[in-house]
């Protein structure tokens, strides 16, 4: 038995249909009122240990997934290894150790409690997917139109957090998931036959609902965004997937 944390966001839904393809069983550990599509669903609140510990009982690999933006990312993650489960992947991101961008500075040190665990560990680091960008009139981003991301395709993370669940030769790795080409959002509207602007990033802050560390965290990540965009190598990516990564242009055209 395979559980997966998160599993109702689009990261979970993916590796568990990845995992449902190679005929595992696997445990949803989903939000209280959230639903996902698995041989088990346990609700739980990742923040309550006992809660943890008991939807993980009998489970012999756990992917782990926080909640996006989550200002306790560590401590969450804590929660699922103090529970013991043998084999633990877990869901980080490309380049987490910029500090400068406090949520991927959250997971680098939450791959640090890994390391220190005593488990089976593996460490994804999946740059931003390319099924984040919306259909609509424009494409409008806070950040520099010109900047360069290695998108990737969710599907392709999905895949790829199975294998490495399922199949041994894993362990103690840590693989960078990037996409094939390096594009921009300038680049994507394109493709999308769209106009792509850019806003403002002292306006985005104004009208997000959102508030407290969320804000704070995404605001750092555009302004780092607009000076450095987000690059990395597809070789890793490759290797795992045995074939090209998807490209852009093709996940656009699903």
């Amino acid at each position: 038995m395979i559980a997966v944390t998160g599993a109702a966001g689009k990261t979970g839904r993916a590796v568990l249909a990845a995992l449902a393809a190679r005929g595992v069983e696997t445990r949803a550990l989903v939000r209280p009122g959230s639903v996902a599509e698995a041989t088990e669903t346990v609700p739980v609140d990742l923040a309550d240990a006992r809660q943890v510990a008991s939807a993980l009982t009998g489970a012999s690999a756990v992917y782990v997934i926080a909640p996006n933006v989550h200002p306790a990312e560590p401590e969450l993650v804590a929660n699922v290894l103090a529970a013991g489960v043998p084999r633990v992947v877990y869901h980080s991101v490309l380049h987490p150790a910029i500090e400068a961008m406090p949520h991927h500075w959250a997971k680098a040190r939450s791959e640090e409690l890994l390391y220190a665990s005593g488990a089976d560990w593996t460490v994804l680091q999946p740059c931003a997917y390319a099924q984040n960008f919306v259909r609509g009139d424009a494409l409008r981003v806070p950040y520099s139109l010109d900047a360069k991301f290695a998108f990737v395709d969710l599907l392709d993370v999905g895949f790829v957090a199975a294998r490495v669940l399922v199949e041994p030769g894993h362990s103690y790795a840590t693989y960078q998931l990037a996409g094939p080409e390096l594009v921009s959002v300038a680049a994507v509207a394109e493709l999308l036959g769209v106009r792509a602007e850019q806003v403002d990033v002292n306006d985005w802050y104004l009208d997000t609902g959102l508030r407290g560390y969320a804000r704070d965290a995404l605001g750092a990540m555009f302004t780092y965004y607009d000076a450095y965009g987000l690059v990395g190598n597809s070789r890793v990516l490759r290797m795992l997937l045995g074939r090209e990564p998807t490209r852009v242009a093709e996940v656009l055209r699903r």
